[in-house]
């Protein structure tokens, strides 16, 4: 057994608590790094909550700066202005336009809006695209389809789809009822595949049978102009004239409040006869 003298026992004693003081050190030295640690934890976490509000207001008025939110403007009417005029309006009115389709009004100017989307003065973005018809700047040539013997309907329809102008039917004795017989354009005769401007108005022969055949009048009052005209066509009598309201300043938008002969008491017209229109600016009912 080993034998320890006094100064042996104080000695490890002293050591013993030295290496208790040593770790007391440490773990204080411990605490309060772990603790400065969460002071800085508790710091970001306090700036981040006081961040990320004023970022997401940020973020907000973004989007409104972006988006202009509640800075509207009214769309301009463009309505038989030519297409040499519509970058200054644009300009002018903080919007874009965008001519999306081209038509053959032989009535109208060359180049000028028919027709927007948007209507006028309704409330839009700044920088928004306006969608535009104008009339075509070129007319283009077309040939003449081949509608000989085929019925009424069927004629007006190719004729039509070839952009052509049905003008006045008129009626012959034959015994093909009904069918094309021949056409003309201002009483010069045409043929198949002859070279014509797109918009001519040609006059079609159509075969009456051997009786005298009568149609009932058509209800033609609220029609509008092209649709009273279709109506007609189709139901073999032509237009007679044409007389507007003196506050009617665009035909393409005229409504017929009366016609002559009237449409009352089963009225019958023999094939080929006229009716005059009377037509007037049309009234919306929006409101």
């Amino acid at each position: 057994m080993d034998n320890f003298s006094s100064e042996d026992i104080k000695d490890q004693g002293s050591v013993v608590e030295n290496e208790k003081d040593i770790n007391s050190a440490n773990e204080l030295e411990e605490n309060e790094i772990e603790l400065k640690d969460n002071k800085i934890l508790f710091k970001n976490a306090f700036y981040a909550l006081l961040t990320l509000p004023f970022l997401f207001f940020l973020y907000l008025k973004f989007l409104d700066i972006y988006t202009l939110h509640n800075k509207h403007i009214l769309v301009p009417d463009y309505s038989n202005f030519h297409i040499s005029q519509l970058d200054s309006i644009s300009n002018e009115n903080n919007i874009r336009y965008i001519i999306i389709d081209s038509v053959s009004d032989l009535e109208k100017p060359k180049g000028i809006v028919l027709n927007q989307i948007p209507k006028p003065n309704t409330k839009v973005k700044m920088k928004r695209r306006v969608y535009l018809t104008i009339t075509e700047t070129n007319t283009s040539v077309v040939k003449f389809p081949d509608v000989y013997d085929l019925t009424l309907r069927q004629a007006l329809r190719q004729i039509e789809l070839t952009g052509l102008l049905v003008g006045k039917l008129e009626y012959k004795s034959d015994i093909a009822t009904n069918k094309i017989l021949d056409f003309n354009v201002n009483g010069i005769s045409i043929f198949e595949g002859q070279e014509i401007l797109k918009g001519t108005t040609v006059n079609l022969v159509v075969g009456k049978g051997l009786s005298e055949e009568y149609v009932f009048v058509p209800d033609l009052i609220g029609l509008s102009r092209v649709e009273a005209h279709i109506v007609l066509k189709t139901s073999s009598l032509n237009i007679g004239s044409e007389f507007y309201d003196e506050n009617c300043e665009d035909s393409t938008l005229a409504v017929v409040y009366k016609q002559t002969p009237t449409f009352e008491n089963d009225n019958e017209l023999k094939l080929g006869s006229s009716i005059d229109l009377f037509l007037k600016k049309h009234q919306s009912t929006e409101k």
